[in-house]
């Protein structure tokens, strides 16, 4: 059989992030798939990140990735690799219950479902502590315009809704309340790190134009620089593929051009 040659940095940083990587055993029925796959995915888009994305982070977007791709052997072994880079219980929970209001309740029952059963797994006593900063609708809505204007600007969340056609207003109150109120204003990750996961979410979807420009804007405004977020593209170029990242890149480009990447 041909020798597989993954490099040292690949095979290090594969032993590194999963404990359960023997499971897939793909070195022997695909040998020359993962040789490829590997080497990409585990050093040479490392190497370009290098100094701009935290290993936490990484880990936190592909992580969210995975879930915007429906994803879910993939989502299971980022979830281990996250636990194994030190990312907290909570914010994996955070980064899985933020996707609700993006990928849809259908598909994230089922992440929920598998993430709790890896936290059990691995000893992790559930429920996790709450991280709830809003008790009704009323204080959710109110939390969610704020949330908006500081993300994407003064007056966006009442623009969103005052702009609307006749008929179309619940969209952006609902946004406003059910989206930002009750999931993007909860506790256990910083506003940095949700902004960055929400555009890896709505990245990884496809599709989405309009809204990725938004959180790219968001990104900025939340002072993540143009050079980490290309880093952060690069890192999930491997699970969400070329024209996805290729549009990514482009949405960032428009979203910074104000910046020039290093």
């Amino acid at each position: 059989m041909k020798e597989i040659k993954i490099t040292k940095r690949a095979h290090d940083e594969i032993r590194r992030s999963f404990s359960s990587r023997a499971q897939i055993n793909s070195l022997r029925t695909d040998p020359e798939l993962t040789e490829i796959v590997d080497n990409f995915a585990f050093d040479k888009t490392l190497q370009k990140s290098e100094g701009f994305v935290l290993e936490k982070t990484r880990v936190m977007c592909i992580l969210a990735a995975t879930i915007g791709c429906n994803a879910i052997n993939e989502f299971k072994l980022f979830v281990d690799a996250c636990l194994n880079f030190g990312v907290k219980p909570r914010e994996i929970r955070e980064i899985v219950y933020m996707a609700y209001p993006y990928v849809g309740a259908a598909l994230l029952v089922d992440y929920t479902l598998l993430m709790n059963d890896i936290f059990e797994n691995n000893g992790i006593r559930l429920p996790l502590d709450p991280q709830n900063t809003v008790e009704n609708d009323e204080e959710a809505f109110k939390r969610g315009l704020e949330l908006m204007d500081e993300t994407f600007g003064p007056g966006a969340g009442e623009s969103m809704i005052e702009s609307a056609p006749k008929g179309q207003e619940h969209i952006g109150k609902f946004m406003a309340e059910y989206c930002f109120g009750y999931f993007y204003s909860r506790n256990g990750i910083d506003t940095q790190h949700r902004e960055l996961i929400c555009f890896c979410l709505i990245a990884a979807m496809g599709g989405c134009d309009d809204r990725l420009l938004v959180h790219a804007r968001g990104c900025k405004n939340h002072n993540i620089t143009k050079d980490e977020m290309i880093a952060v593209a690069t890192v999930i170029l491997p699970w969400i593929g070329f024209p996805r990242t290729l549009n990514a890149v482009n949405i960032i480009n428009k979203a910074y051009s104000t910046e020039q990447v290093m």
